[in-house]
């Protein structure tokens, strides 16, 4: 699993929207689900203190990622009527085609230097 990356997506809920949000994740991870084979994990958390969303993804390799990223798009402008982007972090060994797509955004990648991960 040394070309698993791990994404870690910082967001802003708008206006008390989270069953809004809570309505579209849903959706949007059922179609993840059914379409994205390179897909480990799609979570959603919020902090119960000041609305910070995060998303915690873990993708086989930088290609299903690039995959994930146009395969959501039908959901992006839905997303943004109830959060905004904050930040987006990117954990192993990423290639240069996925630093190439994050480097609009200023996405902070950190490149493994050691693995110890039992997860199955």
């Amino acid at each position: 699993m040394k070309d698993r990356i791990t994404i870690i997506a910082t967001s802003k809920l708008l206006d008390d929207k989270l069953s809004e949000l809570q309505e579209v994740v849903q959706k949007l991870q059922a179609h993840c689900s059914e379409t994205e084979k390179g897909m480990l994990q799609y979570d959603w958390y919020i902090s119960e203190t000041d609305n910070t969303v995060k998303v915690l993804e873990t993708y086989t390799d930088s290609e299903a990622v690039l995959f994930h990223f146009d395969n959501y798009k039908s959901f992006s402008s839905r997303l943004n009527e109830v959060r905004s982007f904050v930040s987006l972090e990117i954990y192993g060994n990423a290639s240069d085609a996925l630093k190439k797509r994050v480097q609009k955004i200023n996405a902070q990648h950190f490149t493994a230097i050691s693995h110890l991960n039992t997860l199955k």
